[in-house]
């Protein structure tokens, strides 16, 4: 409370000896209204305006007050974790799509590490592609013992995947449309985020009963129109996909 005293009264008599120094020039100084807030604040805006005066009137000699130095702040330590004290990570459900479930399951890891210390064992979430342990994409076939006499069948090519998940969903190449795999059992493919197969976009079957170009294709229906051969839709047309399995929607 002294030193704002002390402070008022400095004010008052600068204004008292402004009034003598400079004569004329002394009345352009500008009119500096000090915020009180704190001594130091007080202190510095004085000084501030005998800067300011000094530099309009050159002749006048400014009074400068040595202002109290700021008190240091003493910086308060982050708590040491306790290694013997028990530490339980919190419980992440993460939803079941790759790759989001990859990242979400390595976030969680990471969380825990930074809370309880446990050092994280980070799963590979690769490109975007699931692992092949996933049994949407796998097949199984049966082997045959070549004889002597046999002759190699050519393979039958297999369809690029696309679809997934909305964050990372794979896209098909020009003049190709992603559907669900007509093999696969109760898949709904990109419609509801599963995984489907890239086919060609060129209508089989219909009115016209057109056959696919390709040796092995089966013309399956096409699940994007309103005909369904197994509501009594008849003459549907289709799209052609290699076969690699056993399914009874075929439209040809």
């Amino acid at each position: 409370m002294k030193s704002f005293q002390l402070l008022f009264s400095l004010l008052g008599a600068l204004a008292t000896v402004t009034g003598l120094q400079g004569g004329n020039c002394v009345s352009r100084c500008p009119q500096v209204k000090c915020l009180v807030t704190d001594e130091i604040a007080v202190c510095r805006c004085i000084n501030n305006r005998e800067r300011r005066c000094y530099r309009i009137c050159p002749d006048y000699t400014p009074t400068f007050t040595l202002c109290p130095a700021k008190p240091i702040s003493t910086p308060i330590s982050a708590p040491s974790l306790d290694s013997t004290a028990s530490c339980v990570c919190d419980d992440v459900f993460c939803i079941q799509m790759w790759p989001d479930s990859c990242h979400c399951a390595n976030d969680a890891a990471q969380k825990c590490y930074e809370k309880c210390g446990v050092v994280p064992a980070l799963q590979s979430c690769g490109d975007g592609v699931p692992p092949l342990s996933i049994s949407t994409l796998t097949t199984s076939t049966k082997t045959k013992t070549p004889s002597a006499t046999s002759t190699y069948a050519s393979p039958t090519p297999i369809h690029q995947i696309c679809g997934g998940g909305r964050a990372n969903s794979l896209s098909c190449g020009d003049g190709y449309t992603c559907i669900a795999d007509p093999y696969t059992p109760n898949s709904c493919g990109p419609a509801c985020d599963q995984w489907g197969i890239c086919v060609k976009d060129e209508m089989c079957g219909g009115f016209a009963g057109k056959d696919c170009e390709g040796k092995g294709q089966v013309c399956h229906d096409d699940p994007r129109d309103d005909c369904d051969p197994h509501q009594g839709g008849a003459d549907c047309a289709g799209l052609c996909v290699w076969s690699h399995g056993s399914v009874d929607d075929r439209v040809t």
